[in-house]
């Protein structure tokens, strides 16, 4: 989506620019390939550094995909947006944070006046931008076809250079434009147009299905024989299982071939032109073969009919046609002669002949193409630079390795074994850049990659010079190319391979993602890839522009080459190899990243991944190499932090005293390992088991494993101290708690006891004092007892006085033996004490 490409340009292009506070809320996206395409942008305005993009993959994985999200994006930026930001808000100090790089000045504003003209360019390239996004539709629909595994499966590789106009590099706002695109096709899978298995869901090249799904009236404007006509009719095309690729038919797509035709200038007598050459290979797919009936050893065709139609687009005679392809000239030192093809070899020819003229037609789309979005003929800007930046895009098959493999496959692992070194010499130049800004020396060091793999295909009396020279004998053939590279490659440890149960056409290579078996069946054939010249002859006399030019190019090659180490040159792996040296060398010019794409699953089902078969790509794809030449001299790496975190507790625990944590300088981190590592020295014999950088230390093999688990029983020591520090403090803290009770209780009962002595000396009080009132009361009522007895004998006048006073000593004598808690008693007691 757009917003979440803006992001994308906001992270990793605009803010690390101006390195804005505001950027360290954004954090980092998820990872996308967004982000390659993004630093390739920022590397190219900011270093000024040509960059480039490898996409590889096996088929169905999304390469071409990618390729298409990848140039979108590059081809989408919006400098202006930028442009008018910049020109619009002062560039303060305080917009430039600390973590900038030092060594990349801060972009200047942009003067007004440039600004305006930058605008103007902009709105003027808009026409070539969109060539070089719409080009994509082209190269799929010539060179991508559908396959068991991908339904719009690139049969060919291409390498795009798009080119941007830095004019403005150094001066105002980093930015630059879109200028235009070249591509650079090869390896077109040229078999597909002669041969593909519509019984498992094959077709082959998008092109013929959607010309064919075209209206009556334009095919029949293109060529008669079209008129009415569809994708039955042709033997090389077929009935195909489906019209619908990607949801869309096969009629649909014409329409935006067709567009998109117009759109690069591919239109009226060159449209007809290249449609009519395409008729030339459907035509040719229509000729039957069969056995002269005069002479079992020639052949006729027998479909007169579809002569004569081929005869009427290709602008030849029938009798010639038949000519060249059932009879060729044989040419001796002394006399040239004729000899008869029979039927296989007519066959052969034709279908060589159409493989020819369509790879000629692929090859003349390319360069109108070219011719349509390069910057140099389709730039409109007023300053028009000297060099034109680029961003380079790579769109390459990946390694292959199929129960059958055959020359296409070892063309296409040769490819990937170049790329593979590139991407070693990548890893190990990383790498090696990193030791230096560490202070690690890596002289010493010593990596395995694939060279001998490529000696084996590249050296002298390798696989292309035998292959080549089987090519240039008379009686080449396959079996000897397989006798003769083992005889040359006797010895132990070479990459060449072989087990019981090889066929003689059969040899096996030891790739960098592992072993493969090829079968050498029609390889010299394959190799060689000459028509014979009475078929030359016959099409250049053709109308059709395209075919003729591109066979009378090929007859004066031929015509030049006069020694064998000429001929050589004209061989298929020779050329594919001389191709793919400039494509490495123009890569190596470059700042290279990488993209591997991977299939999840064979079904082509959603949010299923096969964990084996996603493992094995990854292996094909060398990531595994490359994770390997990282490990070779120091497998293990770790910050300074991390390492005072992580290992300086240790120090306590096997009896040293401890590091202190906030000092982290290489020599204290150098001390601290030297003593953790003693054991391990010693027990090795390595005397240095780990280097110490700037910001990082470094592990040799094992030793990070050893040193985590020694803090494993680090753990276990410092936790015992830790228990026995706490059971100590435990117990100090039991026999306080002791003491104190002790104390509290004899303060307790020190109270008690002057409680209790308190009380008792009460008690002892009120003892005395009810023992005083029972005597009292008992006096008493002794004096009641004699009083009632002598009441009788005393007068009436004394026993009134008497009575007064004893109810005055009873009143008072009740006064004192009351008792607060005892119960009152009730009317009868009282009357009974009475």
């Amino acid at each position: 989506s757009e917003e979440k490409r803006e992001q994308y340009s906001e992270r990793y292009v605009w803010n690390r620019v101006r390195c804005s506070t505001s950027s360290s809320s954004l954090g980092d996206p998820e990872p996308h390939v967004y982000e390659a395409s993004s630093m390739a942008y920022r590397g190219l305005i900011i270093e000024g550094k040509d960059q480039s993009i490898l996409v590889s993959g096996e088929t169905g994985a999304g390469k071409t995909e990618t390729v298409k999200i990848l140039m979108s994006h590059l081809a989408t930026f919006d400098p202006t947006k930028k442009q008018r930001s910049l020109s619009s808000s002062s560039l303060s100090s305080e917009s430039f944070v600390e973590n900038c790089d030092p060594s990349q000045t801060p972009p200047s504003p942009p003067r007004k006046s440039m600004n305006n003209k930058y605008l103007e360019n902009i709105n003027k390239s808009n026409q070539v931008v969109q060539r070089v996004i719409d080009a994509n539709v082209l190269l799929e629909a010539f060179g991508n076809a559908k396959t068991p595994r991908n339904d719009n499966s690139s049969r060919f590789s291409k390498y795009t250079k798009l080119q941007f106009n830095l004019q403005y590099f150094g001066g105002a706002t980093p930015a630059c434009e879109l200028a235009g695109s070249i591509c650079e096709t090869f390896l077109l899978e040229k078999s597909r147009v002669v041969t593909h298995m519509p019984s498992i869901g094959e077709r082959t090249f998008h092109i013929f299905y959607q010309l064919l799904a075209a209206p009556d009236e334009y095919k029949a404007s293109v060529w008669s024989g079209l008129s009415g006509r569809d994708a039955s009719s042709f033997q090389y095309v077929g009935t195909p299982s489906t019209n619908v690729i990607e949801n869309m038919t096969d009629a649909s797509r014409w329409e935006n071939v067709y567009n998109e035709l117009k759109v690069v200038g591919i239109t009226g007598d060159k449209l007809s032109t290249l449609m009519r050459a395409l008729c030339v290979v459907l035509q040719l797919g229509n000729l039957v073969f069969e056995a002269n009936p005069d002479n079992e050893d020639g052949s006729v065709i027998t479909s007169a009919e579809e002569l004569e139609l081929l005869s009427d687009i290709l602008g030849v005679s029938s009798d010639e046609i038949l000519q060249s392809l059932t009879v060729r000239t044989v040419a001796t030192s002394r006399e040239t002669m004729q000899a008869l093809r029979n039927t296989s070899n007519a066959k052969e020819t034709r279908d060589a002949l159409a493989k020819e003229i369509y790879a000629a037609t692929f090859d003349w789309l390319v360069v109108a193409i070219n011719d349509a979005t390069c910057a140099e003929k389709n730039y409109k800007g007023e300053e028009k630079p000297e060099k034109f930046g680029v961003i380079a895009l790579l769109d390459l098959f990946g390694f292959e390795s199929f129960e059958n493999n055959y020359f296409e496959q070892l063309c296409i692992n040769h490819a990937n074994e170049r790329l593979q070194k590139k991407f070693t010499e990548d890893i190990f130049r990383s790498v090696n850049k990193e030791y230096e800004f560490e202070g690690i020396d890596l002289s010493d060091v010593v990596f395995n990659d694939n060279g001998d793999i490529l000696k084996l295909i590249e050296g002298r009396l390798g696989l292309i010079d035998i292959l080549n020279e089987e090519c240039l004998r008379p009686m080449g053939s396959d079996s000897a190319f397989v006798n003769k590279i083992y005889a040359n490659n006797k010895k132990v440890g070479s990459p060449l391979f072989s087990k019981r149960g090889f066929q003689s056409k059969e040899f096996g290579i030891h790739h960098y993602a592992g072993k493969v078996k090829y079968d050498a069946s029609d390889i010299v054939m394959k190799n060689t890839d000459a028509l014979p010249p009475d078929v030359i002859n016959c099409v250049v006399k053709c109308n059709n522009s395209i075919i003729a030019t591109k066979f009378q190019q090929r007859q004066n090659q031929i015509d030049k080459a006069t020694t064998a180490s000429t001929l050589k040159h004209l061989t298929v792996w020779t050329k594919f190899s001389n191709q793919l040296s400039k494509l490495m060398d123009s890569i190596a010019k470059t700042n290279t990243r990488y993209v591997r794409c991977m299939v999840p699953n064979k079904e082509k089902k959603p949010l299923v991944t096969d964990l084996r078969f996603t493992a094995t790509q990854l292996h094909y794809a060398g990531i595994v190499s490359a994770v390997t030449i990282s490990r070779e001299a120091f497998p293990e790496k770790m910050d300074m932090d991390t390492v005072v975190e992580r290992f300086s507790f240790m120090q306590s625990a096997y009896g040293k005293a401890r590091h202190c944590k906030d000092d982290k300088s290489r020599e204290k981190v150098t001390e601290l390992l030297a003593f953790l590592l003693e054991d391990f020295a010693e027990s090795t014999g390595d005397k240095s088991p780990f280097l110490c950088g700037k910001t990082r230390t470094y592990f040799k093999d094992g030793v990070l494993e050893y040193l985590e688990a020694k803090r494993i029983l680090a753990f276990g020591l410092v936790a015992m101290k830790i228990q026995h520090a706490f059971r100590r403090r435990q117990l100090k803290l039991h026999s306080s708690a002791t003491i104190i009770q002790c104390m509290v209780r004899q303060r307790n009962a020190d109270r008690a006891l002057l409680t209790a002595r308190v009380l008792h000396e009460k008690d002892l009080k009120e003892e005395s004092l009810r023992a005083l009132r029972q005597q009292s009361s008992v006096t008493t009522l002794a004096k009641i007892s004699r009083f009632r007895s002598f009441s009788f004998r005393s007068k009436e006048k004394n026993k009134e006085g008497m009575m007064r006073r004893i109810k005055q000593k009873i009143t008072v004598i009740g006064m004192f033996s009351k008792k607060p808690k005892k119960k009152k008693r009730n009317i009868n007691e009282q009357k009974n004490v009475d």
